[in-house]
């Protein structure tokens, strides 16, 4: 059995590193034990609720030309944070006879256990927006009333804006 595993984390934060390696880690161990074989390693340091991940669309051109038998991840949402991509994954694996594998157990396709893969989408993409709002709430709440200042550095350039 061919994998494709895909890693994911969200910034490039040092303990985010750390994060990669112990994927990395499960999946040796996983493969391991199915003695299967490691077809790539996809790793993006990206958000989940865009496609637009390099690793990703190479995971999607590979599994449209049948690279590999199963598309392994630690959980659902390290493949996708809305739904509208999770169902694209998804589609593009079963038009190619591709397997899905998550290590949580919620979806392995190749053991019919896929029944819940709409509702472990939808939770994983209200679970992004519920994380984006807490976090919208919690910077507007702290500067309410103030002057808040906001620095982004963009290459070389810098833009300060006030509020």
């Amino acid at each position: 059995m061919r994998c494709a595993i895909y890693l994911r984390v969200s910034t490039n934060k040092e303990e985010q590193k750390s994060s990669l390696e112990n994927q990395r880690d499960l999946f040796y161990r996983y493969i391991g034990d199915k003695g299967w074989d490691v077809h790539e390693f996809y790793v993006d340091v990206e958000t989940g609720t865009t496609d637009k991940r390099a690793s990703l669309q190479r995971l999607i051109s590979d599994a449209k030309q049948r690279n590999f038998d199963v598309i392994l991840a630690k959980e659902l949402s390290r493949l996708a944070r809305n739904g509208k991509l999770s169902y694209e994954i998804r589609d593009i694996a079963l038009t190619n006879g591709i397997h899905i594998i998550t290590l949580d157990n919620a979806v392995n396709t190749m053991e019919g256990r896929s029944e819940n893969f709409g509702l472990y989408a939808w939770l994983y993409e209200q679970e992004s927006q519920r994380t984006s709002e807490r976090i919208k709430s919690s910077f507007a709440s702290k500067h309410v009333g103030g002057s808040l200042r906001v620095l982004f550095l963009l290459t070389d350039m810098m833009l300060l804006m006030e509020f």
